[in-house]
């Protein structure tokens, strides 16, 4: 067996890159086994996310930094007010983001502003950075531009949403320029994920990955990871269907609960002695409509 068919037959049989924490509504849930190697691997010391909405990514890479035990420092970086893509949301959004980073606030800091402001209240030198903001083209390219001179020479750029090509999306047209000028490697699934290596690829396992799409097989490292992904959608569609029937079978004991309370009621003394009155209440709306 091949050096490279032996690292993905290892990485194939790693459970731990799909264990998931945190579970919300995300279009982001298919690459959380590629994300949880790439932090593995490259042990990032500050990352950034721009665009972070409910945080499915954001509490992904937390989750693995902790476990991790890295040193990490990570930014998200939203207005939580939504978007023309992302749509429109309340105060809840954020409150929900909140409450989830009360566990990795030790190296974990929420920046509730513009991309643009959060550039200058951000100093160190960023390893790994994830672009997922509005996705016109001209959004896009702005946070790009304006973020790569905060990027240390060898970091990563991530960048959601490179194969969308309806309504206004132009990510996919930054992409076919970046292409150009930086090393990558993309990933086709769950709307297309980007890989930008703007220097050396700090780690030999992802030199070895990279050298193997460019020889042609990307479509086996895009197996590997695709077969993993199905992983995680799966336990993300069990996830959903058994806060479903949770939901549903509490609505059911409280119902429950409720007609029985409405029973004893019924059959209480007291129930029985104020029929009267609530007969002569009964009239009473009919009687002030006929006064109106």
């Amino acid at each position: 067996m091949s050096e490279i068919d032996t690292l993905l037959k290892v990485i194939a049989e790693d459970g731990w890159l799909c264990h998931v924490r945190t579970y919300v509504p995300s279009a982001w849930i298919g690459h959380a086994p590629f994300l949880r190697f790439l932090i593995r691997e490259i042990r990032p010391r500050i990352f950034v996310e721009l665009g972070t909405h409910n945080g499915f990514s954001y509490f992904l890479a937390c989750q693995t930094i902790q476990e991790l035990g890295l040193e990490t420092k990570a930014f998200a970086v939203d207005h939580w007010l939504g978007d023309q893509h992302a749509g429109i949301f309340d105060e809840s959004v954020y409150q929900s983001v909140v409450s989830h980073n009360e566990q990795y606030d030790s190296f974990s800091t929420l920046v509730k502003m513009s991309f643009t402001e959060a550039r200058a209240e951000i100093l160190d030198t960023i390893d790994l950075l994830h672009i997922d903001g509005l996705h016109t083209y001209e959004a896009v390219k702005d946070d790009f531009d304006t973020w790569l001179p905060k990027m240390a020479k060898d970091g990563i750029i991530l960048l959601h949403d490179i194969h969308v090509r309806h309504a206004d999306f132009g990510v996919f047209k930054l992409w076919s320029e970046i292409k150009k000028d930086f090393s990558t490697i993309e990933f086709t699934g769950t709307y297309g994920l980007g890989v930008v290596f703007l220097g050396s690829i700090p780690s030999e396992t992802l030199t070895l990955i990279k050298q193997y799409c460019d020889s042609g097989e990307m479509m086996q490292v895009q197996g590997v990871f695709g077969a993993l992904s199905d992983g995680v959608l799966q336990n993300y569609r069990y996830t959903e269907e058994s806060r479903s029937s949770t939901a549903i079978e509490e609505l059911n004991i409280t119902n429950h609960a409720t007609m029985d309370e409405l029973t004893l009621i019924k059959n209480s003394k007291s129930w029985r002695l104020t029929k009267p009155l609530r007969l002569l209440n009964s009239f009473l709306p009919k009687i002030n409509r006929r006064d109106e």
